[in-house]
């Protein structure tokens, strides 16, 4: 599953969620829908948790430039 994007995780997982909202879903099939919706939410927590912590290192790496140097002068 590690191959699989943040947004076809996340589209997998609405269908799943609308498979279990179907007053009519296969008591069979439950389970399995259940732990595959499981393993997707923990594929989207830590592809954000990811996408995150990417975000603050490069925002960090700017600030850091931004005050190494010098400010521009207007004149």
């Amino acid at each position: 599953m590690s191959g699989l994007g943040y947004a076809d995780a996340l589209a997998e997982l609405e269908a799943i969620l609308d498979d279990l909202d179907d007053d009519n879903i296969d008591i069979d099939v439950l389970a399995g829908k259940v732990e595959r919706a499981s393993l997707l939410i923990r594929l989207c927590r830590d592809r954000i948790a990811s996408a995150r912590t990417q975000v603050d290192r490069i925002v960090a790496d700017l600030e850091q430039l931004g005050t190494a140097a010098d400010p521009p002068t207007l004149l």
